[in-house]
């Protein structure tokens, strides 16, 4: 790749950063104001909560990896200060949550803060220790405790391995440091990863025989992951371009060559449809009409596109969904597009609502539910009339009772069941409104009360009104 293209690329990640629309300023009016999430919460603690959430967002797609540290690092700052203003307040623990998930990564100089992590992990646990979000504190400390052991046990494998090693000992040893990377990766402790996996490439080549013996293929194996860690880890296209490259120059008779070489060709249609529609988004901008936003003025989308609104947002959604699909999957980088087309193209209706529909549908394919519900929620109060919206109010019944919020749940099962046998969700719907209406054990009260107070359905000693007398 040549130095212009090079530049170029650079210019293309940014569309990550917001870097193009998304100044200061017109920040801190979605946050506290007229658009986003943030427009259904209320007091200091919700809008720092969504100043944070925002900035991580941001972090999450910057093309550099110094410049992902800085954001990250801000916004743990942003959620330690919800938690100091609002202890026990209703964003609290998942700013604790959201900060110790931070903490996992190498933000801080000699790498990721995980006794941080754990302390914040079990200070959600100890405020809420039933809940959706300590289930999952519990299992993040889990799989820290897990990964740190079995990097000090494989570290002890390849450590404890004589220099005279046969050939099954020496490729045990790469095996035991490959194990030490996968679980940096988990960890989510990249740069240690991608050192690790050098070390990895370079015994692997020192004890290779010929070219396709296994240590070939291991060491062909670890220079391909290092690529994937720079492009589905930092989003890093430009190092992680030529740590592919390295693959197919390096070791063309292994499987990886072939790989790397069809990733990056797939790479570079995506990254080129995404500048041409970022050109093109940049070339019908009234820059006047920026600067009018930029100082705190209301602009409509006319006035920022002139008459070129609906282009501009068919631009938005292409760049939005190249970035989500293969090889990309820069779902980071999705939403952020997204979420530019509906704050800044609103009047655009259909496509807007459907950009809506996708940030919702993100955070829920990534497991972040609350985002997702807080999502479709605004889906259904800013574009009521969504296409979309039937498949939003089941799919926030799924979200929340994933987070174990039975009653919600019922209700929107119940509307999504409602819509009718056409709709492709309408028998999963009708079967879920069917389970919570049962009472198996006949003490009047349904599957999804039993649920939500915690009790059984199965025996009719336990339940709601039993647990609230004897909490009396």
């Amino acid at each position: 790749m040549d130095h212009r293209t090079q530049l170029a690329w650079k210019r293309v990640t940014s569309v990550v950063t917001g870097a193009l629309f998304l100044t200061p300023i017109l920040v801190t009016v979605l946050v506290s104001g007229c658009a986003g999430v943030a427009n259904t919460l209320k007091g200091g603690a919700a809008v720092g909560f969504s100043n944070a959430q925002r900035t991580e967002e941001k972090a999450r797609g910057s093309d550099t990896i110094d410049a992902k540290r800085e954001l990250l690092q801000k916004a743990i700052t942003g959620y330690e200060n919800v938690v100091t203003q609002e202890p026990a307040g209703e964003f609290a623990n998942r700013a604790r949550y959201n900060a110790a998930v931070i903490s996992t990564e190498l933000v801080v100089p000699g790498g990721a803060n995980y006794e941080k992590a754990l302390t914040l992990l079990q200070e959600v646990v100890d405020t809420e220790p039933g809940g959706y979000l300590a289930g999952q504190a519990r299992t993040l400390m889990s799989g820290i405790r897990q990964n740190r052991q079995t990097i000090d046990d494989s570290k002890r494998v390849f450590d404890n391995t004589p220099e005279d090693a046969n050939e099954d000992r020496r490729f045990a040893a790469i095996e035991s440091l490959a194990s030490v990377a996968r679980s940096y990766e988990s960890l989510r402790d990249y740069d240690s990863a991608i050192k690790t996996l050098r070390s990895v490439r370079e015994l692997a080549d020192e004890w290779t025989v010929e070219e396709g013996d296994r240590f070939y293929k291991r060491a062909a194996q670890a220079q391909f992951q290092i690529g994937n860690v720079y492009f589905y880890s930092y989003y890093n296209y430009i190092d992680g371009w030529g740590e592919y490259v390295a693959v197919t120059k390096d070791y063309p008779k292994a499987f990886e060559a072939g790989q790397a070489e069809t990733l990056l060709k797939r790479s570079k249609r995506g990254l080129d449809a995404i500048q041409e529609d970022q050109l093109y988004i940049q070339s019908k901008l009234n820059q006047k009409a920026l600067d009018y936003m930029n100082v705190g003025r209301h602009v409509n989308p006319n006035e920022l596109f002139s008459v070129f609104s609906e282009q501009v947002a068919q631009a938005y959604l292409n760049i939005a969904q190249t970035w989500e699909k293969d090889p990309l999957r820069n779902y980071g980088a999705a939403i952020d597009n997204y979420r530019q087309l509906v704050d800044l193209l609103w009047s655009e209706m259909f496509v807007a609502a459907d950009g809506m529909f996708h940030i919702g549908r993100l955070y829920q394919d990534g497991g972040r539910y609350v985002l997702a519900i807080e999502a479709y929620d605004e889906l259904f109060k800013r574009f009521p009339q969504a296409f979309r919206r039937n498949d939003a109010v089941y799919n926030k019944a799924v979200c929340l009772e994933t987070i174990r919020e039975f009653e919600e749940a019922y209700e929107e099962y119940k509307a999504a069941a409602g819509f009718g046998e056409e709709q492709s969700f309408y028998r999963a719907a009708e079967q879920k409104v069917r389970q919570f209406e049962t009472d198996e054990d006949g003490d009047g009260f349904l599957f999804y009360e039993e649920q939500q107070a915690g009790t059984s359905d199965k025996d009719p000693a336990s339940n709601p009104d039993a647990m609230k007398t004897a909490g009396e």
